[in-house]
């Protein structure tokens, strides 16, 4: 049985726990899958190996088609069978009878699918994850289709210019938390990242000038995935070159930072929808003449990467001392725990389950940055096993339904094609 899988946005084998009555409705029930609620069957009870897809992902055409799931009943197998998925295959966030549910649960039965026998239930156990199973195709990330044509990947303009991993989420990940790691638990800001760098660059010598430098260090800026601002054809590119103008000359050689820009553009537009964390509109901090700031850059992440390829991340510490150096915002740090929570439990995996739901109580409520604005998440920063630094996430429900209704109205997040 051969699984494929992406870095992150995969549908994943678990086991439902807390298995309950709903409180306003007999023919459903509530269970937690991975930290979050979802609504399941009269069926279900605790223990059971299902399959769980979350509010990310869209479900393939076959496994809707073959497991009658399709709202369309002229789509499904069995033509006098309607399920409650439309065409677009979305898996939601939404409230069934007053109770949150975020994603879907499915017997893993649903993925035998005609063509791909070549396995049974069996061979699945808890924590594989997949969005195919033998080529067939279960299930992939749901991108709101874009209204406008971005700018598009250039080459890589340096081999030391990197980019940010995918953070993966916290409830998938917990036995990659050491436990006596030291674990740094910030808010996540609904932004758009930045990346800048002190790195080496090709010249543009000719072929025939061998005396001339075959590199240079040079500041350079981007997104997410897009390695030059200057072509990006949208999407707020005068804040980002006016970070660069503000940090380029204060970086060291090796230096990249990582950023979330969050506020206005420089067309008075919120950067994300509905979260403005207490920026203010006004025209560009660098033309109006009160220099207010319409927006805000919070520094994230640091590394210091060597001509010969080694990449160094920053401590949690330094990141916020290097954020007050280059006159960023700084992550807002909720709360830190220290090995000495390892006193309050009796084995390891009693220590992770309790750290990982504590952080997790951590996610609900206001930003801290902004009262007025809805918490997207947290963030948690630790030192794995070998000493790297490495983070994970996990958003809140009131965030997940927030962005579920804005999804339905096509509202994209521009995250998605930067």
């Amino acid at each position: 049985m051969k699984l494929e899988k992406n870095d992150t946005n995969n549908a994943i084998v678990t086991k439902l726990c807390n298995v309950r009555p709903h409180s306003n409705a007999d023919r459903i029930q509530l269970a937690t899958v991975l930290g979050t609620q979802v609504v399941v069957g009269l069926d279900a009870k605790d223990g059971d190996l299902v399959v769980y897809f979350d509010s990310n992902l869209r479900l393939s055409h076959e496994y809707l088609c073959f497991n009658n799931l399709y709202s369309n009943s002229e789509l499904n197998v069995d033509t006098t069978v309607k399920g409650y998925f439309g065409k677009n295959g979305r898996v939601r966030s939404q409230k069934f009878r007053g109770e949150v549910s975020n994603g879907y649960v499915a017997e893993i039965g649903s993925l035998y699918l005609p063509g791909n026998c070549s396995w049974v239930p069996e061979d699945l156990k808890k924590g594989d994850e997949f969005t195919s199973i033998g080529g067939t195709e279960i299930c992939s990330k749901y991108v709101v289709p874009a209204k406008h044509v971005q700018g598009q990947p250039r080459s890589v303009v340096s081999y030391m210019f990197h980019k940010h991993w995918d953070t993966k989420q916290l409830m998938r990940e917990l036995d990659s938390i050491p436990v006596d790691a030291v674990c740094y638990i910030e808010e996540k800001i609904h932004g758009t990242s930045g990346r800048t760098g002190n790195v080496l660059c090709k010249t543009n010598r000719s072929w025939w000038k061998f005396w001339g430098l075959a590199e240079e260090w040079k500041v350079v800026s981007g997104t997410r995935r897009v390695d030059n601002i200057d072509n990006i054809g949208c999407n707020i590119p005068a804040i980002r070159e006016e970070i660069e103008r503000r940090v380029a000359p204060h970086l060291y050689q090796g230096e990249e930072i990582y950023y979330e820009i969050c506020g206005y553009d420089e067309k008075g537009a919120q950067i994300q929808k509905g979260f403005p964390y207490d920026c203010i509109k006004v025209p560009p901090a660098w033309d109006n003449p009160n220099n207010l700031e319409p927006f805000k850059a919070m520094l994230y992440r640091v590394t210091i990467t060597t001509p010969d390829g080694c990449v160094v991340d920053l401590s949690r510490k330094q990141v916020y001392k290097r954020a007050e150096e280059l006159g960023l915002e700084k992550p807002y740090l909720l709360d830190i725990f220290p090995p000495s929570i390892l006193t309050k439990y009796d084995n390891p995996k009693e220590v992770i389950q309790n750290k990982c739901e504590m952080i997790a109580e951590l996610a609900k409520g206001k930003s801290k940055v902004d009262v007025g604005t809805l918490l997207e998440g947290i963030v948690v920063w630790f030192e794995d096993s070998y000493g790297n630094w490495r983070c994970l996430k996990h958003k809140s429900e009131e965030f997940l339904l927030d962005q579920d209704k804005r999804v339905e109205k096509n509202e994209g997040d521009v995250e998605d094609n930067l």
